[in-house]
Order: C-alpha cells, then structure tokens, then sequence
C-alpha cells in the first residue's frame, strides 16, 4: 500500500488526539496536580524555580523538607521544570498544561507510528491496504487506560518520558542503518533527557536490545557502541540522583497509604501483587471500571489460594511460555508479551514497593505490547477466508468506538478533585483514599457556604465517604482528621468532635495538625469543664504538651478560682518550657493572687526579659513590689506600663 506522508500521520493523529481528549482542556487542576504544581513553591516560582526542581527530590517543593515517602524517592526534573515553564507563563490556570499534555500525546502517537512503521512487517491479507503499524499505533492511541496520564497534568512526566524513548530508539535505528558516531550522541542525549523524565525509562535498557533482536540483523559488536551510549547516559543519570536523592531503594513507609503491604505477610505481599498484575491484564482486555484509587483497600490482600490469584499465575504461565517459544523464532506476539512485562516490571512492586498496589498510568508505555498482540490477532488470528472483511471491519469499528466513548466519558471524571473522587469512591467502595478525598472535599466546600440546610446536607454527604474510609482504615489519620472537623462544623460539640482526635493521638501522640485542631475548637467551647475534660484527656496521650497545662492553669485560676490546681499545672508547665513568656507571666499573676510576691517577682522579672513591651507584666511586677513595701521599685515599673501604653490611667495605681 502507498506510505502515508508525514503530513498525513500529524493531521490524522491531531484529528484523533483532539476528538479523545479535547474535552480536558477546560478541565480544572486534580488529584497529584497539588504535589507538583498548585502547591509546589519551587513550581510556583516559575523559571526561578528551575534550579530548585534540578537539585532536589520532586516531593521537596511541595513539603518543604526532603521526606522519606517512599522507596527511593522521586527524581524528575525535566517534567518538573515543564511545569515551572507552564506556571510562567499561565500560572494557575489548568488550560495551557492540559493543552501541553493533548499535544505531546499526538506527538507520542505520531512517533510509535513513524517507529512502528520502520520495524514492523506490512501484512496483506484481509485488511489489505490498511497499514498494520497504524493499526497498531491507533489501538494504543485510542486505549482508555491512557485517560489517567493524559486528563491529569501530572502525567506529563510519563508523556514526555515516552516520546525521548521513542527518540531514542529511533536513533538506534538510524544508527544501525548508517553507523554514524551523531546518532550514538543523541541516543546518549535523549536516552539520558528521558530519564530525567522518569525513572521507568530505565527499563528501555532490555527493551533496546529487545527491539534490535526481533525486527534487524545486527551483529552483536555492531550493536555494543550503542549499549555503550545507553549505559553512560545511565550512570551519569544514576550519579545526579544519587547526589541528589541518595541511594538505596529500602521502604521507609510507616503506614499502609504509602507502603501497602506494610501488614501483609511476605507470602500475602507476593499473591497480592500477582492479583495486581492479572488486573493489568483485565483493563487491557476489557478497561472497565476505572479508578484513581486502587489503594487499599480496594485491592485487597490476599493469598495463594485465591482465585483470581490462581488465574493469573496461569495467564503469565502462558504468556511466559509463549515469549519463550518465540524468542529465537522473532515472533511479534513474543516481542509485544516481552514488551509488556519489562517496562511493567518497574512499576510491579516486585523490585521494590511503589507505594502503591497499582495504578493505570504504569500500564502507559507497556499497553503498546498488548496492542501490538491485539493488532497481530486482527491481521493473523482471523486470516479465515470463511471470515467477510466486512465481518472483521464491524469488528475494528466496535472496539474503536467502545474505546472512544469509554475515553471521552472517562475524561469527564476529570474534570476536577470533586468530580473525580466522588466518582471514582462510588467504584472503589473500600478504597480509603479516594473516600477521604470525597468526604474532603465536600466538608472544604460545606465550610463555605452560608445557607444552613445546604451546609448540613453537604456536610452529611462527605462524612458518609469519610466513614467509609474509617471503616476500611481504621487508623487512616486523614479520615480521622476530617471526621473531626466535619463533627465540629455540623455540631460544634466537642464532645462528638474530639473522639476522633483521640483515635489519631492514640497512633500519633505529636500530630501536629490534630493538636492544632484540637486547640482551636476547644477554645471555641463555653463548657468549662467540658475543657478541663478536654485538656485532661490530651495530656494522658501526650504528658509533655506544654500548652495544655498552662491553659489548664488559666482555667482553674481565672474560671475556677481554684488557685491550687492553677499553681499545679503552671508549674508543670514551666518545667515543660521554662523561658515560655505565657508560663511565666500566667505564673506571676498566679503567685501574686495567692499572695507570694517574691516567686512572683522571680517569674514577671523573667517574663520581661523575653517580652519587655507588654504593659500588663509591668503592672503584675508593680503590684508585687507594692505589696511588699517596695514602692519605688512598684513606681517604677508602673511608670514603664504607662511609657508602654498611654491608654493606662497613672492614678488608679497605688504609688
């Protein structure tokens, strides 16, 4: 059949690429957009963020601090100085980073094609004057699994890091064909650029060789120049990250959102994450549902007896056998299986633990090796002369159609954090994550509104999602958290609002985020003793949190006049933070109600030196010196109160 022009490939892919994915570009910014662009300080700088994106660890910019999340930390400079350029230039709004990842996946789909189109066979037969490379390319371009890379921002990096594969290998090509010392430059630059993207490009070490096996006749020692480029560019890559991240690829998760097999026996870990990869093989075969959240528990941990366990233990027996057999023979369908499983393996949790049971954007690069099978079935499997053509077009325009309609209404799930988590929680019903960012959400969104029965309403609709999470989680902190805060905003009643508090002290003591919550609203209550409570309970998880026991002390000695208990828990406090202006100047009023001016004095002389502009702790001092017949030294220090504040009346004092 007649090649099509490079012209022809562009419009056909950009017709294509807009019809699947236009509908994102007015979509908002979602789910990990947060970690790497609305709320990463380095991203928000703009181009003078760049040079702090190249010289930290991706999470940096959004904590602040370098945190051990997990294993082996992330280094991806180049997507993340992509998204330094897009805030330059539209800062925080979502269209021009949408517009980017529409264009760089036509450009994707346009280089497999031009790849694709230079190493695999021209088959006639049934669908003679169809291009089996376009067909191919169309079948991975049209896949529904691709929604969550190209609808979220984020997974630019996974974009970007599949066009300087395909460059790379394209100038393998070149290379083998001309033997020209510039090829094995820019297999060395772009092999080097794509794993500055991501880190998986990493797995393109067996996919090159792969490649040059299967579709040339290269000579090994023609081949070992270009091994050389692609082993230089990784270790230089693997010195930078080293430098910059570490080494070593340990777990340092603490909890099961971040490690998710973190209470899985080593038998449990491994049945598990065969599950996980028959589910793989699911979605590719037939992609619905899909979801965001396939964290725990909506996989759940499971054992060898399991039966979904069992069948893919039996499907990646066959798919193993059949790469075997077909190794040496140069069969496609071994090529496209062999495919699949190196540039998953990465992502599998076998070599080290992700971070995550699974998720669809790990399948992006390697769902190219069951469209290669698919397209290989359509021209090979079904090569019947019984079989009508227009049998087998009906057929292509099946799956060409459900894949468009099951992309284009996927996108819509997209559209923003709200949409997405309330969609997707509905499909993983015990997926904790995506059930705390629904009940989240609406609680942010309840906050503000000011009609009170539409408050309710809503506030009531996310803590059904955040019980959902706490039933599967128990100890999930997040859900806690915002169980908490949705209890207050629809109760104000603290003694529904810190039971949940409670829960997360009991796994955290020093969770700073729970105590500062747990001060604001219980500082809100008129109660007293519903306080003293409050105060009591936090200190049986927590004996050292300072702040409880001075407002304990403020408590019994303003409330209760219990200036006993009042000196108890001050005193307490000052063992706790003894150079605290708050203690002591809480201290010295304390003493002088009890009539011990002189331990008095010791604590509001102190309190001045760390404040010596407060007014008040200079009338406190005044009055202890005055009652132990020190009067110019009372005079004095009410002389400085009146020089600190001209509102104060000099004459209501004693001297």
């Amino acid at each position: 059949m007649k090649k099509l022009s490079l012209l022809q490939v562009i419009g056909i892919f950009a017709v294509l690429g807009f019809l699947l994915y236009g509908n994102t570009l007015t979509h908002d910014f979602a789910l990990d957009d947060a970690i790497v662009i609305t709320e990463n300080d380095f991203t928000k700088r703009g181009f003078a963020g760049i040079w702090d994106q190249l010289t930290h660890d991706q999470f940096v910019g959004f904590y602040g601090e370098k945190k051990e999340l997990v294993a082996g930390g992330r280094y991806r400079p180049l997507s993340m100085v992509m998204y330094n350029v897009q805030y330059a230039l539209a800062g925080e709004n979502p269209f021009l980073g949408h517009l980017i990842n529409v264009l760089f996946y036509i450009l994707n789909g346009i280089l497999l094609f031009k790849i694709l189109d230079r190493i695999l066979p021209q088959f006639e037969g049934l669908l003679k004057g169809v291009s089996f490379p376009l067909l191919v390319s169309l079948l991975w371009f049209f896949h529904p699994i691709h929604t969550e890379v190209v609808a979220n921002i984020k997974g630019l990096d996974e974009i970007m890091a599949f066009c300087l594969q395909l460059g790379t290998l394209w100038f393998v090509i070149n290379y083998i064909e001309s033997n020209k010392a510039k090829d094995l430059l820019l297999i060395l630059l772009l092999f080097f650029l794509g794993l500055l993207s991501k880190e998986s490009t990493i797995t393109w070490l067996a996919v090159i060789p792969l490649v040059l096996h299967f579709f040339t006749n290269h000579s090994i020692k023609k081949a070992l120049p270009i091994y050389g480029a692609l082993l230089t560019a990784a270790i230089i890559w693997a010195a930078i990250r080293y430098q910059i991240v570490g080494g070593g690829i340990k777990s340092v998760a603490d909890n099961i959102m971040n490690d998710p097999f973190l209470e899985a026996s080593n038998s449990e870990k491994y049945a598990t994450i065969m599950l996980t990869l028959g589910k793989y093989l699911q979605l590719l075969v037939f992609p619905h549902p899909l979801t965001y959240d396939y964290y725990p528990k909506h996989i759940p941990i499971v054992d060898w007896g399991n039966r979904m366990v069992l069948l893919s233990i039996l499907a990646y027996l066959i798919l193993a056998i059949v790469a075997i057999w077909g190794f040496f023979k140069k069969y496609l369908i071994s090529f496209g299986i062999l495919l699949f499983i190196v540039t998953l393996s990465i992502a599998s949790n076998i070599v080290f633990v992700i971070g995550a049971f699974m998720n669809e954007r790990f399948v992006y690069v390697s769902s190219l090796g069951f469209s290669l099978i698919l397209g290989f079935g359509i021209y090979k499997l079904l090569e019947n002369k019984k079989i009508s053509k227009a049998l087998i077009w009906s057929m292509l325009i099946l799956i060409f159609g459900l894949y468009s309609v099951k992309t284009i209404s996927r996108n819509k799930v997209w559209e923003n954090n709200l949409t997405l988590a309330t969609h997707d929680a509905n499909i993983s019903v015990n997926g904790a994550k995506s059930n705390v960012m629904a009940g989240g959400i609406l609680t942010e969104n309840a906050i503000k509104l000011t009609n009170p029965s539409e408050k309710q309403k809503m506030l009531k609709d996310g803590m059904v999602y955040l019980q959902r999470a706490i039933n599967t989680y128990p100890e999930y902190i997040d859900a806690l958290i915002l169980m908490g805060n949705s209890q207050w905003e629809l109760t104000k009643n603290i003694n529904q609002t810190l039971p949940f508090y409670y829960r997360i002290l009991a796994i955290n003591p020093y969770h700073q985020n729970t105590i500062q919550n747990f001060y604001l609203i219980v500082e809100q209550s008129k109660n007293t003793d519903d306080k003293i409570n409050a105060y009591k309970t936090l200190l049986r998880y927590n004996p050292n949190e300072m702040k409880a026991y001075l407002n304990l002390g403020r408590i019994y000695g303003r409330e209760k006049n219990d200036l006993i208990n009042a000196q108890l828990y001050l005193e307490t406090a000052l063992k706790i933070a003894p150079n605290n202006y708050h203690v002591l100047s809480n201290l010295g009023t304390m003493y002088g109600l009890s009539k011990n001016y002189s331990a008095a004095i010791d604590v509001l002389i102190k309190a001045i030196q760390l404040k010596p502009t407060i007014a008040k702790t200079h009338i406190d001092l005044g009055l202890s010196y005055y009652f132990i017949g020190q009067t110019e030294l009372a005079k004095a220090s009410f002389d400085k109160a009146v020089q600190l504040d001209n509102s104060i009346n000099r004459s209501q004092f004693p001297v």
